[in-house]
C-alpha cells in the first residue's frame, strides 16, 4: 500500500487502497449510518498521516470514524480482516515526512548517517526433538492464512434500526424531584404576587412506558431464535423504556383454554371461531389456567395470572411468533388458546401487537392468518416494526374481527 510522498500535504489527499471503498460499500449495505462525508473524513485523516503505520492502525482508524457502537466495531473489524490484501507493504518510510508540512506541522527526520546498520541475524528455530504421541503437522510449501473467518449474521433488521423504532414508544410523565425551571409557572406567580417571588420548579419528564415481551420458542421458531434474540436485545438495551419484562412460550402465548366451545362448530374441518367467539373463556380466570416460561429453554414455569398482575397492567404487550406460518399449518386448538389469552390480556391492557418473523404472504392458510383477523399482526421488517410501534402509541388499526 504505497503512498506518494508529495500527496501527503495540505490541499491534497492520498489515493486510498481499493479495498477501503469495497469495505465502505459493504458497511452501508449492512445498515451502517455512514455517508460520503465519512469517507471524506477517512481521506482527510490519512492525508494528515494517521493510519499508515500498519494494518492495525488503519483498521483502528476506520473503526474510530465509522463505528458507532461496539457491535458495529466488531462487524467492521471482521469485514476489514476479510477484505484487506495481505501481500501489500503498509509501513511508510520515515524519510517520506522529511520537511513536509502536514496539517500545518513540520515533521523533520533525524540526520542521515553513512553508517549502515548490520541486519539482525535471523533466529533459527531448533528442530523438534522426537517425542511420543501424534507427530507435529508440517505443510511445506503451503501458505496457511493467519486470520480466521468471522461469520456475521445478516438479519432483516439490524440492532440500530430496531432501537430507533422502539425509542418512539414513549409515555412521558413528570415524576421525581422538582429540578426543571417552570417558566410559565414562575411568571404566573410573580404576576399574581406583584413582587419578585421565588422561582417555580417542576419534575422532569420521564419515559414510564412498560413493555411485556412474549417470545415463541422451539419447534418451528428454532430457525428464528437468533433473529428474535437480536430484536429483544435491541429493545431491552436501547429502547429506553421504563421497564421491559421478557417471558417465553411454545406455540400459543398460553395454553389451557376450555375446548368445550368447539362442540358448537358442527364438526367443520377448518373452522373459524367467529360463531363461538363470545363464548371463549379468558385464560387465567381460574386457578392453574395458563402458563408461560421464565427462560428460553422452557424449563421454569410461571402462572399467567401472576405475570399479567405484575407486568401487564397498562403495559404494551408484544408477541413474537410465526403462528404456524412456518409450516403452513392450521390448528383450531392453537387459535382457541391464543384468543383466550388475548381475552385475558384485555383485562389489563388493550395495547398489544403480534410480530411475525415471516412475511404476510406466508400467513395465508395457517393459524397466523386466522389470528391476524383478531389481533394486529405485522412482519418483523423495518416497515412492520414501525407500524407496530405506531399501534402501541395509540394509532387505530382496523382488524376484521376484533375481540
Amino acid at each position: 500500500m504505497g503512498v506518494n510522498v508529495e500527496s501527503v500535504v495540505i490541499g491534497q489527499q492520498p489515493s486510498l487502497p481499493d479495498f477501503l471503498w469495497l469495505l465502505y460499500g459493504r458497511l452501508r449495505r449492512r445498515g451502517f449510518a455512514i455517508g460520503p462525508e465519512d469517507y471524506a473524513a477517512l481521506q482527510d485523516s490519512l492525508g494528515l498521516g494517521f493510519g499508515w503505520a500498519s494494518q492495525e492502525a488503519l483498521r483502528g482508524l476506520c473503526g474510530s470514524l465509522w463505528a458507532k457502537s461496539q457491535r458495529e466495531q466488531e462487524a467492521l473489524f471482521a469485514l476489514f480482516d476479510q477484505l484487506v490484501p495481505r501481500e501489500e507493504a503498509w509501513e511508510l518510510e520515515v524519510e517520506s515526512f522529511q520537511q513536509s508540512n502536514v496539517g500545518g506541522r513540520n515533521y523533520q527526520s533525524e540526520p542521515e548517517s553513512d553508517e549502515v546498520e548490520p541486519e539482525p541475524e535471523r533466529e533459527t528455530k531448533p528442530k523438534l526433538e522426537a517425542q511420543r504421541g501424534v507427530p507435529p503437522i508440517s505443510l511445506e510449501g503451503v501458505e496457511i492464512p493467519k486470520r480466521s473467518f468471522v461469520f456475521l449474521p445478516q438479519y432483516p433488521l439490524n440492532y440500530r434500526e430496531v432501537a430507533q423504532a422502539w425509542r418512539r414508544l414513549r409515555r412521558a410523565v413528570r415524576t421525581g424531584p422538582a429540578t426543571e425551571l417552570d417558566v410559565g409557572g414562575t411568571i404566573e406567580r410573580r404576576c399574581r404576587a406583584g413582587v419578585a417571588s421565588p422561582l417555580v420548579f417542576r419534575p422532569r419528564r420521564r419515559n414510564v412506558a412498560k413493555l411485556l415481551l412474549l417470545v415463541d420458542r422451539q419447534g418451528s421458531m428454532s430457525p428464528f431464535h437468533g433473529f428474535c434474540d437480536e430484536v429483544v436485545a435491541a429493545i431491552r438495551h436501547a429502547g429506553r423504556l421504563e421497564n421491559t419484562a421478557l417471558f417465553y412460550f411454545h406455540n400459543a402465548p398460553a395454553e389451557g383454554a376450555d375446548e368445550a366451545v368447539l362442540d358448537g362448530l358442527d364438526g367443520q374441518l377448518f373452522p373459524e371461531l367467529d360463531p363461538v367467539l363470545e363464548q371463549i373463556v379468558p385464560l387465567g380466570t381460574g386457578p392453574g389456567e395458563g402458563d408461560v416460561y421464565d427462560d428460553g429453554e422452557l424449563l421454569s414455569l410461571r402462572g399467567l395470572r401472576a405475570v399479567l398482575d405484575e407486568h401487564g397492567q397498562d403495559a404494551s404487550v408484544v408477541v413474537m411468533s410465526d403462528g404456524g406460518a412456518a409450516r403452513g399449518q392450521y390448528r383450531v386448538s392453537r387459535l382457541l388458546d391464543t384468543l383466550a389469552f388475548f381475552k385475558a390480556l384485555r383485562g389489563y391492557t388493550t395495547d398489544y401487537v403480534w410480530l411475525n418473523p415471516l412475511p404476510q404472504r406466508a400467513w395465508a392458510g395457517s393459524t397466523a392468518g386466522k389470528i391476524a383477523r383478531h389481533v394486529p399482526m405485522f412482519s418483523m421488517d423495518r416497515e412492520g416494526m414501525h407500524r407496530a410501534v405506531n399501534v402501541l402509541r395509540g394509532q387505530q388499526m382496523d382488524v376484521e374481527r376484533p375481540l
